[in-house]
This record gives structure tokens, sequence and C-alpha cells, in this order.
């Protein structure tokens, strides 16, 4: 089989080498006249030919140019091709042409438009083996670029069949076409007539095209300036624009680029030292920070932003093309008709609410928010504070290019840490579990911890009062109260509370919903799951900015140290509104065709991912978030009108967020600076004056999220009937009766995961014990108690140690709160209650107008045990 396949190719490529040479003796005894299409070259000499081809879309429309349109019908932009800026060969850097000479035809200043030698050896090796390799020269792939261009320009869909051909008879004849234009072309102009012209008309990734439009482009400067890196970045995108983009795929193009360096080296276009010098810089270090307007039509749009994401969007559609650059040329040729969900006045009022929010301000501190529709992902409005423009501000906040709203993959700087955004979905896991709505959670005494998390009071390992005699009470979790892969990384993990308050021994599920209570959500993770939860997360659509999913360890999965989009929070969100089914955010409703015919886009179905109940309970405690006794109750809507919702605050407060949602809408708010690669502001984020807001103290998502996110849901919904949800079931708030398991002798992991499948949560208390260490002892209520699932369960485990030969808990030095004593040793197995704790104040209930009540909406201490080994600390969340 290989060697008749290997034969019919040979023989087919040598019926294909004796028509290149007829045809060369034709040419050469000048037989054949020149093609139509070459003496038009000869006659424009150089790069004045491209006067002709299409450039941008405002200064030469084109007649298929296609229109993306708002939900109103209102033209939000027209895509069109091409940016190109025509430059003449004293303007590109000498640096440029011999780094694509090198890298594409090193013998182009000695053939005459076909290389024999490369031709021969390509001839050589497609007849030998299954692999195609190409012996175009510079001119030919000239050639190749021009006649597509006019192609396309005439919308001559055979001509660029034909152009494209790689195999077969339609290969071969392409192959001749080029190689007769190209001799044709050698003849008619200078090496660098040609060379020039192959510059100008080059593709080179991100929607430029020609040299000096890549150069502003990618490094905001001019093709006559470019240094030695910045051109062998540019001559090694060519070959493979998509693959080796600097912006997308910046460790291929640098690969690539290091290609090009090696070949200008070993050419002596270079000396080794400048070779060297080169490779020094990373494509990251060479466009960061210069990257400017690739002059795409959606920076004249009404909404540049959510233009950008549209197209970055349609460009992941598989039914408009095998490839983005396939896709990205049918939107700009062929008029399209890109029909959007966006609802232009939503998102004008949104814009400049969040303008007024977050004006200019010393802090660098922006504003960004994205509106879903629950039950259908669409996207109705997406706007942030900053100015729109390629020339981007000094802090890269008051004006950028970059969509803080949504991921990488469309465009977005990799989202922003979402701080308590985070424990939504461990209410849904409890609630799965078989823990009620009104169910009250048993929190160990909690220890004392110096501000940087260390565990002062650890019974195994005391530690000294730390040099500024700063204590806080915490609650401390180990690894084995997780579960197993979904775990701390270290011996122990310190949470804090905000203000160090809401230690209470027993605290009510609303209670610690509502006020965002670190050690509470801690506690309730430890009981349902880290590895659960982060399976509910990723199931509802809550994912990285980056695409991955998840951390599963329990700083970031209880606390919301990952890193987010505004655009995947406000669709996950509504996944709670519409009643536990979750949308796919979707900008576009339908592409139509040049003809009016619809394209069938490749879109993911709407599905149903937590059961109604559940998701009507989360509501339920998510409700109680918007209210006088809640985080967020500078988000309650005028009139009493129901909602859910959530802060969220990391831990400098440099990223803070309001989520919150009614039947009809879901709105995701973040506030906060250090995004992406913006200018971070010196100082704390501590009692700041924004625009005309005063925040007292650290800036939480109370402070300016929750009542931006006030704001606009009362104008958006001026219009609209007032809705709540359904009460969930009795089942759902007050839990069913089941029966305690034996656990008795089994570990303290094994024994709370045969508790969550019984319904029940498990906290621990250590006790001492001649039983294997980390054994349970006995449990309260005791084991066969038949009990409601709102009733937590005590798992009283072993220390190994027998109560005689336990050390007493050694005492902190007096701190300025008054310490709980230590609890006394107690025999075993029988159970003996435990001391009571110190009463602490209870907090005091809020007035309509007054500081917010004692909630979490400021960071918990990750201290020591964070996470897997080498990840980084926790956020303080809210």
């Amino acid at each position: 089989m290989r060697s008749a396949f290997t034969a019919a190719k040979l023989t087919s490529l040598l019926g294909v080498f004796l028509a290149v040479s007829v045809l060369m003796g034709i040419i050469g005894a000048g037989l054949v006249a020149p093609v139509v299409g070459a003496a038009g070259f000869a006659a424009r000499e150089g790069v004045g030919m491209f006067e002709r081809l299409p450039g941008d879309l405002d200064q030469n429309p084109l007649a298929q140019q296609s229109r993306i349109l708002a939900a109103d019908g209102s033209v939000l932009a027209t895509p069109a091709k091409q940016n190109r800026i025509i430059v003449e060969s004293g303007d590109i850097s000498e640096w440029m042409k011999k780094a694509q000479v090198a890298i594409e035809d090193e013998r182009f200043y000695q053939h005459g438009g076909m290389d024999v030698e490369a031709l021969a050896r390509a001839v050589v090796s497609n007849a030998t083996s299954d692999n195609t390799q190409g012996g175009s020269t510079l001119t030919q792939q000239y050639i190749k670029m021009a006649l597509k261009e006019e192609a396309l320009k005439d919308g001559d869909a055979d001509a660029i069949r034909q152009l494209d051909a790689r195999a077969g008879m339609d290969g071969y004849i392409r192959k001749l076409r080029e190689l007769k234009y190209a001799v044709t072309l050698e003849e008619r102009l200078t090496k660098d007539e040609i060379l020039v012209g192959y510059l100008n008309l080059a593709f080179y990734g991100d929607n430029v095209y020609g040299v000096e439009a890549a150069a502003r482009h990618y490094f905001n400067t001019t093709a006559s300036e470019l240094t030695i890196a910045q051109a062998a970045t540019l001559a090694g995108v060519v070959r493979s624009p998509t693959a080796t983009t600097p912006v997308a795929t910046p460790e291929l193009s640098e690969a690539r680029r290091n290609t090009v360096l090696d070949k200008m080296y070993q050419q002596d276009l270079i000396t080794e030292g400048q070779m060297e010098a080169a490779k020094g810089l990373s494509v990251q270090q060479l466009i960061e920070g210069n990257l400017r307007d690739s002059q795409r039509s959606c920076i004249n749009s009404r909404n540049p932003y959510f233009c950008d994401y549209v197209t970055a969007w349609l460009l992941q559609q598989p039914a408009l093309g095998k490839t983005p650059d396939e896709r990205l040329e049918r939107l700009t040729t062929e008029g399209l008709t890109v029909e959007t969900t966006l609802d232009v006045e939503m998102s004008d009022t949104l814009e400049e609410m969040l303008r007024e929010a977050t004006p200019p301000n010393e802090y660098h501190v922006g504003s960004a928010a994205s509106v879903v529709q629950p039950g259908t992902g669409h996207v109705v409005a997406l706007a942030q504070s900053s100015e729109y423009s390629f020339e981007e501000s000094s802090d890269k906040i008051e004006s950028t290019s970059v969509n803080w709203n949504v991921d990488t993959v469309h465009g977005g700087p990799g989202g922003m840490q979402i701080g308590s955004i985070a424990k939504a979905y461990t209410l849904v896991e409890a609630l799965e579990k078989g823990i009620p709505v009104e169910a009250t959670l048993k929190i160990e005494e909690p220890g004392v911890a110096s501000s940087s998390g260390v565990w002062l009071d650890n019974p195994e390992d005391p530690q000294p009062m730390p040099s500024d005699g700063e204590t806080h009470p915490v609650g401390v979790f180990q690894k084995e109260d997780f579960q197993e892969g979904c775990t701390i990384g270290e011996d122990y993990w310190t949470v804090r509370n905000a203000q160090d308050q809401n230690h209470d021994p027993e605290m009510e599920l609303r209670q610690a919903a509502s006020l965002s209570v670190n050690t509470a959500f801690a506690t309730l993770a430890s009981q349902v799951g880290t590895c659960d939860i982060r399976d509910t997360m990723t199931a509802m659509g809550m994912h990285q900015g980056n695409g991955s999913e998840p951390d599963p360890f329990p700083p970031s999965i209880v606390l919301g140290s990952d890193y987010g989009s505004p655009l995947t929070v406000a669709a996950s969100y509504a996944a709670f509104a519409s009643g536990g089914i979750y949308c796919p955010p979707t900008p576009v409703t339908k592409v139509l065709d040049s003809d009016g015919n619809e394209i069938p886009l490749e879109q993911q179905a709407c599905e149903r991912v937590v059961d109604e109940e559940i998701a009507l309970g989360t509501v339920e405690l998510l409700k109680g978030v918007v209210s006088m006794e809640g985080s967020g109750w500078k988000a309650i809507l005028d009139g009493g009108r129901p909602a859910g919702g959530k802060t969220g605050t990391n831990d400098n407060s440099t990223h803070t967020w309001f989520a919150g949602f009614t039947p009809q809408l879901s709105t995701a708010i973040f506030v906060g600076g250090r995004i992406g690669n913006s200018q971070p502001y010196d100082g704390d984020m501590v009692d700041l004056t924004i625009g005309n807001t005063v925040v007292d103290g650290p800036l939480f998502g109370s402070s300016l999220a929750a009542p931006t996110w006030k704001r606009f849901m009362d104008w958006a919904h001026r219009d609209l009937p007032n809705e709540d949800w359904e009460k969930p079931s009795t089942e759902i708030l007050n839990g069913k009766r089941v029966t305690i398991p034996s656990v008795i002798g089994m570990s303290e992991e094994d024994a709370q995961e045969e508790l969550r499948e019984a319904g029940l949560t498990g906290s621990i208390q250590r006790v001492g014990s001649s039983q294997p260490e980390g054994s349970v002892v006995y449990t309260t209520p005791g084991v066969g108690s038949s009990i409601r699932t709102d009733t937590p369960v005590v798992l009283h485990v072993s220390t190994g140690l027998a109560p005689v030969q336990q050390q007493a808990r050694p005492q902190p030095v007096p701190q300025p709160q008054p310490q709980q004593p230590a609890p006394a040793p107690q025999p075993a197995p029988a159970p003996q209650p435990a001391p009571a704790p110190a009463p602490e104040p209870p907090p005091s209930a809020p007035a309509p107008v007054p500081p917010p009540p004692p909630g979490d909406d400021d960071p918990g201490n990750g201290g020591p045990g964070n996470g897997p080994p080498g990840t980084d600390p926790p956020g303080q969340d809210d």
C-alpha cells in the first residue's frame, strides 16, 4: 500500500516538475504574455498598487460589510476589513526586512521567483513521505496574498477555494500558476519592491494587516523603529498568525520568534550578542503596556466593550468557520447581520451610574457590572467605569480597552477575587445534604491567633505573644476537617470574623448567611464537603476568569480567593433566580447571512443544575443578606421588592462585590483596583473619598458595590411587576427526621462522610481517650437517636491520650478581650457537657441608617494552612 501510494505520488509530482520545466522554458523564451494582474503590479511599482485594496471601514466601506445590532435593532458596529497602513520602503526597519527574508526565503536575493533547490527538496520530500512540504518563495507567497485579496474584494468564492488548494490537481495547478506569476513579477519589480509589497500585505494576527499596523498595535511604535526582537516577533507570526499571535499565545509566539532569531544568526544577519539580547526579552515584555488600537470597528461603537465581547464570542462559533481566522474572514467580508441581546438604554444607564460611583480617583478604583436575564442567559447590559481607548491612561483604570467584565478567552483580564460571593454555593451544598434553612450550627470554641494567622494557643506547639501585641479570636481548622483531596496544605488554618465578632458556640444558619460569618461557613464547609462544593460551583457555571475550575481548597472554596469575572458571577447567580436552571451567558440571539438566511449557532442549552426546592431554600437564605439584619442592607430595593444577594470583599479590600438578583434580573457589580496589570494604589484601602462617597474604615462590598447595585436595580425594575419566589417546602425549611448512624470507632473523615450521607452535619470536639487518635469515641446525641436534620451532631474525637496524660491547654497571654476558659479533661467514653463559654456582647441591631450590622463584610484572616503547598494565601473575604 505504502509503496504504491508513493509511486503514484512520485509519478504525479514528476509530471508537475516536467510541467514546471516546460513552463519556465516558455516564459524564458517570452512566448507567454504576462498574466492579467502582473502588469498591474508593475505599473503601480511597489506599495502604490495597494491603494486599490480595501482599507478601514470608515475610509473605504465595503458593499458586504456586516452589522452588529442591539436588541432594539439599532446598529452597534459594522465589522469590515482591514486594518492596514501602507508605508514605503524607507519607512520599514532593515531589521524587519532581514527577519522576514531569513524565516521565509533565505535565497530571496539569489533566485528569480522560483527557488529550484527548494522546489526540488519539496518534490523529493512529498514523494518519499506522507508530509506535505512547500517550496514557495517569498515572491510566490506575495502573489498568493495579492490574488486572495482581489478574490475577497470581488467575493469570488471559487477563486478563494483554488488559492487555498493544497493537494491533488487543484494544488498543482495553483502552484504552477503562482510560479508563472512570480517569475513574471520578478522581471518587472525589484527585490525591494516585492519585499515591501509583501510586508504591507501580510496578516500579523489580532486583526492587523501590514507591518506598520502590526508595529503600532503590538509595540506602540512604527515599522521604521522596529528593533531586532520586535521585528523577529512579527516575522514569526506570518506563517501561522492565529496560532502564534503575541496576544493570545505569547509562549508560542516567543518560540517562533526565537526560531527567526536563530535563522538570522545562521545567515549572518545579526551577531551572536544581538541574538542573545533579543532572546532575553520575552514576548510578554515586548507587548506589555504597548497594545494599541487595532482599528476594529468596535472602537466607534456605542458600547465598545460589549461589541468586543460579541466579536470574541462569534470567533468561538464553529458555525461561522473551522478556525478563528475563517470566522473573522466571514464576519468582516460576508455581510452578516448579528442580532444581540443588549438593552442599549439599560447598558448606557448602568455605565453612567458606574462612572458616578467611581469617577477618576487617587486610589485607582474602577467598577464594572454585568446584567443577565434568568432563564435565558441573555446578557442585557454590560458596562464599566473606564473610557474605551487603546491609548490607555497611566493607571489603566481611567482609560483602557480591556473588558473587565469577561473571561480571558473573550479578552478579559483574568477576573477579580470574588470573596464571599463564593459562600452561596456552600449554602446550596448544605441544603443538598439535608441541612435545613432553620438549622443551628455548632461552632468550636475559638482559638487565639496573631494578625498574621499564627495559632498562638496551639496545644501541640504554643507560640509566644507577637511583637506587636495584636491578637484575634479565630476558628481553627485542621487537615482532617475537610474532604481528602480538597483540604488545606498546612497543619492548620485560622479563620477570623469581621470585627472579631460572632464567635458564639451556636449560630442559626440564617444568621450565618445574612451576616456572612467566616467561621460558621468554614464549619459548614467541613461538614458538607469541600470537593462537593467545588462540584456545585462548576455545575452552576462558576469558574475562574482563565476558564479553569474553582480551586477546591478551603480558603478558596469557602472564602472566595479565586478570581472570577462579573459576567460569570451574574450568570451563575441567575441560576438561583430561575429556580436552579443555569443558562450559559449569551450575547447573540441570531446570525443571518447576506441573503437573510439564519446561520445555526452551536450554543449550550440551559440546564437544571440544582433541584428547584434547593434553589428556593438558597434564595430564602440569600434574601436575608438583603435585609436590615444582613451585610447587604444597603442593597434593599425600593418598596420592599424581593431580592437575594451576597457581598464580597478580598483580604486587602482591593476587590469588592455585590451580586444579587430578582426573578427578572441578575446583576453582579464589582468595585476595586488592581485589575489585571493596572497601577496599584500604594496605601491601604481605608477611609477613602471616592466621588461623592466617603468610606469610613475599609472598603467593603457594602460600601460602594451594594448601593450602586440598589440604585441600578431600582431603575431597571421601575416598570416591572413586583415578583417573588415561592416558599420552599417544610422539609427544606425545617428538615426531616433521620437516625444517627453508627460512627463509633470510625476516623473523623469517614464519620463526617457517614453523617453527610444521612443528611446530618457533624462538628468536632476532641476529648481525652486511650482510643486511637482521630477516632470517634461517642456522639451527642447518641448513635441511633432519631433527630431532625436541623440538629447538629457532635463527634467526640479521641486525642489518643488518656485524660490523666493530657496536659492542660496552655493559657494564652492576656488579651484585650476576655478569653474563654479551657475545657476540663473529660473521662471517656461517657459524654460530659462542655463548660459554657464566657458571654459575648450581642451585636447591636442596626438602625435605619446606621453603620451596617457586624457581618463579615471584611476579611477573615487566612493564616497558615491556606491551601496546598505553593498556592497563594486566601483573600480575607467577607
